[in-house]
C-alpha cells in the first residue's frame, strides 16, 4: 500500500510539475501548424481543444522524469506555498476565491483534504506507537519489588467488609437487604437476574477486549487507523450540513459550496494537529492550547470571509458549528474505539 502511494504520488507530482501556479504549462508552445497526436486537430496552445490531450513530448530522460517528480512532490507548482499559508491566516479568502472561479492558483480542496488527513494520521500513528513503546519499556523494567508487594498484599478484611459482601449477595439473589443489629430486613424491587447477567456479560466482554488491546497494541492500533481515515470523511457532510443549517436563508449558496468550505477548514484542522502532535514535549502543552484557541478563530474568519456574516452573526454561527462538529467528533471517536475493540 505504501509503495502504491509513493508511485502514485510521484506520478501525480510529475504531472503537476508541468504547470505554473497560474495553470499555464511550463513547456514551450508547439509551433504553428502542429497537429494533435491523438485526433490530428491543429493545435492552438498547449492542449488540443478537441480531445484535451497535452501537446508534449513524453519521451524524456530518466533525469528529467526524476526532476519533475521531485519538483512535483515538494514544490507542487507553487500552489502549495500559496494555499497553505492562506489556509491558516486567510481561510475565508481562500474558499471565497475558489468559489468565485479562481481555482488554478490553489491546490484543489479535496486533494488538500486527503493529503492533510494522511499527514494527520501518520503523525498520530507515530506519536501513539512511541507512547505504546515507552509504556512497554517501563513495564519490562518495572521493579520486581513492586510485584512482590502486590503478591503479599492482603485484601481488606474485617467484619464490615464481610457484612457488605453478604448484603450484596442478598441484594443480588432476592432483593432483601439486612440492616441493623436486630436483623431487620428490607425488601425492594431491584433489577432482575437477567438484567444483571446481561450487564455482567457486557462488562466481561469489555474487560476481555481491553486486555487484548493491551496485549497486542500494535494490532489494535492497526485496526483503529484502518477505520480512522474512513470515519474522518464523515466529518465532511456533518460540517457541511451544519453550515447549510446556519445559512439556509442564503439561497445563492449550495451544498457544493458548503462542502468546499468544509474541506478547507478540515484540512486546516488536520494540518494544525499534525504539527501539534509532533512538537517536542517541552512546548507540546503550549501547542495544544494554541490549537484549541486557533481552531474556532479560524472558523470565525472563514464564516466572515466566505458568507459575509457580520461579527455578531459570525460569532453565533461559529459557536453552533463548533459545538456540532465537536459532538460529532466525540461520537465518531467512540465509534472508532468500539470498532477497534470489536475486531481484535
Amino acid at each position: 500500500m505504501k509503495e502504491l502511494e509513493a508511485i502514485t504520488g510521484g506520478a501525480l507530482g510529475g504531472w503537476m510539475a508541468r504547470f505554473r501556479s497560474d495553470g499555464r504549462s511550463t513547456h514551450s508552445a508547439p509551433p504553428p501548424g502542429t497537429k494533435c497526436d491523438n485526433c490530428e486537430t491543429e493545435l492552438v496552445g498547449h492542449f488540443c481543444h478537441a480531445c484535451g490531450q497535452e501537446a508534449s513530448n513524453h519521451h524524456k530522460s530518466i533525469l528529467h522524469v526524476t526532476w519533475e517528480a521531485i519538483e512535483g512532490m515538494f514544490h507542487l507548482d507553487g500552489r502549495l506555498w500559496r494555499t497553505v499559508p492562506w489556509l491558516f491566516v486567510r481561510p475565508g479568502r481562500l474558499s471565497r476565491e475558489y468559489l468565485d472561479g479562481k481555482r488554478a492558483r490553489h491546490v484543489p480542496p479535496f486533494r488538500l483534504f486527503l493529503v492533510s488527513l494522511l499527514l494527520f494520521i501518520l503523525s498520530a500513528e507515530t506519536v501513539i506507537h512511541k507512547a505504546v513503546h515507552d509504556a512497554q519499556h517501563r513495564a519490562e523494567h518495572a521493579s520486581p519489588a513492586a510485584h512482590g508487594e502486590a503478591a503479599h498484599a492482603k485484601p481488606g478484611g474485617g467484619a464490615a467488609s464481610q457484612a457488605s459482601a453478604e448484603a450484596a449477595k442478598d441484594l443480588q439473589e432476592d432483593g432483601v437487604l439486612t440492616v441493623g443489629k436486630d436483623g431487620t430486613k428490607l425488601r425492594f424491587v431491584g433489577p432482575s437476574k437477567d438484567v444483571l447477567a446481561n450487564d455482567k456479560a457486557k462488562a466481561e466482554w469489555l474487560n476481555t477486549q481491553l486486555n487484548k488491546a493491551v496485549a497486542t497494541p500494535g494490532y489494535f492500533m492497526a485496526v483503529v487507523f484502518g477505520w480512522g481515515h474512513r470515519l474522518a470523511v464523515f466529518l465532511l457532510p456533518i460540517l457541511a450540513l451544519s453550515l447549510a443549517g446556519c445559512y439556509f436563508y442564503r439561497r445563492k449558496f449550495f451544498m457544493y459550496d458548503h462542502l468546499i468550505v468544509s474541506m478547507n477548514y478540515l484540512s486546516f484542522i488536520f494540518l494544525l494537529w499534525a504539527v501539534v502532535l509532533i512538537l517536542p514535549r517541552q512546548v507540546s502543552e503550549i501547542g495544544v492550547l494554541a490549537a484549541l484557541l486557533w481552531a474556532p478563530v479560524n472558523l470565525f474568519q472563514t464564516l466572515r470571509g466566505v458568507y459575509g456574516s457580520n461579527i455578531f452573526g459570525a460569532v453565533l454561527k461559529t459557536g453552533v458549528v463548533w459545538v456540532t462538529t465537536q459532538m460529532a467528533f466525540v461520537f465518531l471517536l467512540l465509534g472508532l474505539l468500539w470498532l477497534g475493540l470489536s475486531q481484535i
